[in-house]
């Protein structure tokens, strides 16, 4: 496990240099200029069979609130779906394959150039659904902004990552503008 692990840390570093922000800006973000540890964890989901799954939501419609996620879904049973350009869009499992998906701080540092993607999951019928995500994430005392834009500020407000999670834990399946909002830093709101 631990082996698996250490390659899952080393894909996500190889992923965030790739995405085009300047060399080193996401891991400054997520550990406050190195105070402190950025988070990475793992979460095992298991979605077994639904004999009726016309009466059940399944997993409702969410954008992640951390960083970078890599999902290692199921490679028989679907269900995974993500939401682009106004439609639900299925996820097809593939064996072998990574889903790679960004979450709300990564598309603030990027200021919206990586949006977070909305995405949920359906019951299904036949089979038992697994699925292994790894998320890198910012420590709780970590403060996101956007990357400096020509021009002028960014559209996201500045605020402290365990803020935005108190506020996520409670509005996780609504809009996430709001969101942002509710925990832009007090003296930016005066601005």
């Amino acid at each position: 496990m631990e082996s698996h692990i250490g390659r899952v840390h080393r894909a996500k570093v190889r992923l965030i240099w790739n995405l085009g922000l300047e060399m080193g800006s996401i891991k400054r973000a997520f550990s406050g200029d190195g105070r402190n540890e950025p988070f990475f964890g793992t979460k095992v989901s298991h979605y077994p069979p639904c004999p009726r799954p016309d009466l059940i939501t399944g997993l409702r419609a969410h954008t992640d609130a951390g960083g970078v996620i890599l999902l290692f879904q199921d490679d028989k049973v679907g269900g995974l779906e993500v939401l682009k350009d106004g439609e639900w869009t299925d996820v097809q499992p593939l064996p072998g394959a990574i889903v790679v998906n960004t979450g709300d701080q990564i598309e603030v540092l990027s200021n919206g150039r990586y949006r977070s993607a909305w995405h949920r999951v359906l019951p299904m019928r036949d089979g038992n659904r697994r699925s292994i995500a790894s998320f890198y994430n910012p420590a709780n005392e970590a403060t996101i902004s956007p990357a400096a834009v020509a021009g002028g500020g960014g559209a996201y407000p500045k605020y402290v990552f365990g803020d935005y999670m108190d506020v996520y834990t409670k509005q996780k399946f609504q809009d996430k503008e709001p969101r942002f909002e509710a925990v832009k830093a007090p003296k930016l709101r005066a601005s």
